[in-house]
């Protein structure tokens, strides 16, 4: 855990106001980001990363400082984001649907630096089509990738997050990435 974080959760426990608003202003977005990825609904995502956060905030004393409190966060906001996809029981969307945002709807956009169109629109469709592997994963397969490709969290971290061995998590990484290469085999793009 950084000394900062340290400071800011001693201080969150004395009641210092300031303290717990510089804790979630840290990690606020790479929590709502984590979230966003796993439900794929902004406004859910919003929900539950806040849920996520206030109860980080409201359990705080019950934090180990032997650990990592970023870890300790995701594992809030990923049991939060599984138990919403099992109620939900969603079904995997397609990328070329819009999304409806605070500001109305819009269709997702990858930006390029490649001035070549062809070559961005193969980029783009390659994207969409990983994307849509990694949706269609089971959801444990899907959070511990997420956890750590995008959020680049260690095997160990990961196992505490989730409360697993870390074999187990090793296993499910390498099972997860066989799903996702043999759906883009299938769909010619390995």
């Amino acid at each position: 855990m950084s000394a900062e974080d340290r400071e800011l959760i001693r201080s969150c426990l004395r009641g210092d106001r300031r303290a717990y608003r510089a804790l979630l202003a840290r990690y606020q977005d790479p929590i709502f980001g984590y979230c966003q990825r796993m439900i794929k609904d902004p406004g859910q995502a919003e929900d539950i990363a806040q849920e996520a956060l206030v109860r980080t905030l409201t359990r705080l004393e019950s934090y180990d400082e032997r650990y990592s409190f970023s870890a300790w966060v995701f594992k809030i906001a990923t049991n939060l984001c599984i138990d919403h996809l099992r109620k939900a029981k969603r079904i995997a969307y397609s990328l070329d649907q819009e999304i409806e945002g605070k500001d109305g709807s819009f269709r997702r956009e990858v930006a390029s630096d490649t001035a070549d169109p062809d070559e961005q629109a193969l980029a783009n469709e390659q994207l969409r089509l990983l994307d849509a592997a990694v949706v269609a994963l089971p959801e444990h397969y899907r959070a511990i990738l997420l956890l750590r490709h995008r959020e680049d969290l260690s095997y160990e971290e990961i196992a505490r997050i989730l409360g697993l061995p870390i074999g187990t998590v090793k296993i499910r990484i390498h099972r997860a990435r066989e799903q996702i290469k043999r759906r883009l085999d299938r769909d010619e793009l390995l």
